[in-house]
């Protein structure tokens, strides 16, 4: 991007002053002495209209009713930027400037006029006469128009010289200004391309960085998801472990709960057999206690009788053979006690040995139970056959009818 540059006008037509001899009147007052030679005259006058060439390049034409018509250049109403001093010649624009310092008046013009057109008619041909002698008969107002009209130009010359100088002003404060601002862009252009630069930099930084974070976060989900992968599995495992350890324990449960139920049955069994025995065990012990009730009689009854017995001897004397029938009755009686007592004396050791086998059985299953190691009394039942636990039951009733 370029900054744009001021525009340059094209090469415009510059200001140019030409007096013809068409533009002078006749006049019967003539403002210089006559002169015979007119075509000489009329050569003086184009000379003296070339003179004038040095004021300027517009075009000046005098009309038919003795006007001077101006032809201005269009650069007096354009722009500062429009105007460019480099496209008029040096030679004219030092004309301009030294004619806008040094303005000649009416009559020094008029007289350098008449000095040049006596000077040059008297080099002229004779050829020149006529137009000479038309020349001569111009008055003295025509002259002071004349010199009014190149006032006129001067004072327009002089305006154009300033309206030059200030047209430079502006183009040099232009160049000076287009000069600044074409720095500023270029400084402004530079500037933008580091801002460009760094701006790529830090978005290849950026890029670069988020895809590490990118690259980062996907190896992390990855990672997890494996994780998650392995736990699912492994719950899987664990939880078809559960359900075949639920079926199971299903199973266990219903065997047992059948075991329970059979069980529970062996023992209100063997809670009526044991109700059986109770009773059996107390009318053993009623049959116990009379028998004990009998021998205390049969004790009491022996001491009696052994008692009379030795009241008889003593009455009797010496002792004589036993062939009495008392005699006889005595000594069964005698035998018999002696059989009661073995007996008695029999249970008793039966009764101690049951008294110590029910201790020592009572310690031994009170031990068990203390160590965990002893089955609880279903299993035992559920252990035993039907007959054993008949025969366990029946041993010690008859031991106690034996009582």
């Amino acid at each position: 991007m370029m900054a744009p540059s001021p525009s340059k006008s094209t090469k415009t037509q510059h200001p140019s002053f030409i007096i013809t001899a068409d533009s002078v009147d006749t006049s019967p007052v003539p403002s210089s002495p006559p002169s015979t030679d007119a075509p000489k005259s009329q050569c003086s006058s184009l000379s003296d209209g070339e003179s004038f060439e040095c004021y300027g390049d517009n075009d000046i034409s005098i009309s038919e009713n003795g006007g001077v018509d101006l032809e201005l250049a269009p650069t007096l109403n354009s722009t500062p930027n429009g105007q460019n001093n480099d496209n008029l010649p040096n030679r004219r624009w030092g004309s301009m400037r030294h004619s806008g310092k040094r303005q000649l008046g009416s009559n020094a013009l008029a007289n350098h006029l008449y000095r040049s057109s006596s000077f040059n008619s008297s080099g002229r041909s004779s050829n020149c006469d006529t137009a000479e002698d038309m020349y001569s008969d111009v008055s003295l107002e025509d002259v002071q128009d004349l010199n009014h009209k190149l006032e006129i130009l001067q004072r327009q010359v002089t305006n154009l010289a300033d309206t030059q100088n200030n047209v430079e002003d502006r183009t040099s404060r232009t160049k000076a200004e287009y000069a600044v601002l074409q720095a500023r862009y270029h400084m402004l252009e530079e500037q933008l391309r580091e801002t460009e630069l760094r701006a790529e930099e830090r978005l290849a930084e950026e890029q670069k960085r988020h895809r590490e974070l990118l690259a980062r976060v996907e190896r992390e989900a990855k990672l997890q998801n494996e994780n998650c992968q392995i736990r699912i599995r492994t719950i899987e495992m664990e939880a078809n472990q559960l359900r075949e350890e639920i079926a199971r324990l299903r199973l266990q449960a219903d065997k047992q709960a059948a075991d329970l139920h059979a069980t529970e049955d062996k023992l209100e069994k063997a809670r009526d057999g044991l109700m059986v025995s109770q009773q059996e065990l107390a009318e053993a012990k009623a049959n116990e206690k009379k028998h004990k009730a009998d021998k205390h009689a049969a004790e009491e009854l022996m001491v009696e009788l052994g008692k009379e017995c030795e009241r008889l001897r003593s009455e009797r004397g010496p002792a004589l053979p036993t062939t009495s029938p008392e005699s006889l009755r005595l000594e069964e009686l005698h035998q018999e006690m002696d059989e009661l007592r073995q007996k008695n004396k029999q249970l008793e050791e039966a009764n101690e040995e049951l008294q110590a086998m029910v201790l020592t059985k009572g310690v031994e299953e009170g031990r068990n139970l203390l160590n965990g190691t002893s089955n609880s009394l279903a299993q035992e039942l559920e252990a035993m056959s039907q007959n054993q636990v008949s025969f366990g039951w029946v041993e010690p009733l008859r031991i106690f009818r034996k009582f």
